[in-house]
């Protein structure tokens, strides 16, 4: 009996836990835009809100080009914005890791694998991922364009309110957050794993470039469908859906890229799910806090380099590995599906 209630005690913290996370995560987001919209009242005017704004003008440009025709510009556009983002954010990575060029971007690497990378296992994951951002993107693309206009979403006309966009993509990140930590936990299940995921596991020490190196159930179901669904439920501008693609494949690329660079995201925690497989499932780390999926990454040397850095000194000389007989966790320490047990 009283191991139930300890049971039902620990879940009830868990969730107050996780919801007060939200509440930080909205709460902050509200609060800076309302301070942003305020100190900054004129700029937001000109670059968001007013009728010569920068991304309206923007937009009327973009959607001329396509004839003024809301499926083609949804249909041809958005497969277009994921591919150029996917190629411009991946540029200087790639070229790093198969060049050594830029010198300077060596010492941001976060592990010291692939470096030179591989080039069979490089041209591989080329080949895969081209697959999946030429073939597999278009054809998902296609099937939501009718579901969006069933639900109302609307690819033409003015945009929304700087407010409305900021609270959308809010929204958007919440939808990922749940529907990509369920269907990339699920597929780190022994029934899925081998069959499913294991592929993109072939890099310990992930690459920009893999964050789309998968099979082609993976890239609908964990990779495409958690993107899609908030601009679909909440009956968004195409327009926003181009940003949020743009800002999710920029996400996406720092957390596979393998280098933690001053000022941007930190790629510590996925770059940790990649070493040891079964640990940290999410994007923002708030199911991982509720399900205890972050435990292993709680107290090692990644967990405290994973913060956005405003030095130019690398985060790995700031906070160096510890010696090698204290460094925790092993995988062993992972929650239970590991590799081992999914093979």
């Amino acid at each position: 009996m009283s191991g139930s209630l300890e049971g039902s005690t620990m879940i009830s913290n868990n969730v107050l836990e996780v919801a007060k996370s939200i509440l930080f995560i909205v709460g902050s987001a509200v609060a800076a835009m309302i301070a942003f919209r305020n100190s900054l009242h004129s700029y937001i005017e000109m670059f968001w809100g007013a009728s010569h704004d920068f991304w309206g003008a923007l937009w009327k440009y973009i959607f001329a080009k396509f004839g003024n025709n809301e499926m083609l510009a949804y249909l041809v556009g958005t497969p277009i914005i994921g591919i150029l983002s996917f190629l411009i954010f991946n540029a200087a990575f790639l070229c790093c890791d198969i060049t050594g060029r830029p010198t300077w971007l060596l010492k941001y690497k976060v592990q010291d694998k692939n470096q030179p990378v591989d080039q069979k296992k490089l041209w591989k994951a080329i080949k895969t991922s081209s697959f999946n951002l030429l073939i597999i993107n278009p054809l998902f693309t296609m099937v939501c364009y009718p579901i969006g206009k069933y639900l109302g979403a609307y690819h033409s006309g003015t945009l929304p309110t700087f407010e409305w966009f900021i609270v959308e993509i809010i929204v958007f990140s919440l939808f990922e957050e749940v529907f990509f930590y369920y269907s990339h936990r699920l597929l780190h299940s022994p029934k899925f794993y081998a069959k499913y995921h294991k592929k993109h596991h072939e890099w310990q020490a992930p690459i920009g470039i893999t964050s789309v190196y998968c099979g082609k159930l993976e890239m609908v179901c964990s990779n495409l469908l958690p993107l899609s669904i908030g601009p679909l439920v909440m009956k968004s501008h195409v327009f926003t859906s181009w940003i949020w693609v743009s800002l999710v494949i920029f996400s996406t690329t720092l957390a596979h890229g393998g280098y933690h660079v001053p000022y941007l995201f930190s790629p510590e925690a996925h770059d940790y799910h990649h070493k040891v497989y079964n640990c940290w499932y999410g994007t923002l780390g708030i199911l991982d806090r509720l399900h205890k999926t972050d435990r292993p990454f709680k107290g090692s040397v990644e967990e405290r380099r994973h913060y956005v850095s405003f030095s130019l000194t690398p985060v790995r000389e700031l906070i160096p590995d510890p010696p090698k007989h204290c460094r925790t966790p092993s995988p062993r320490q992972c929650s239970s599906n590991t590799e081992q047990s999914a093979d």
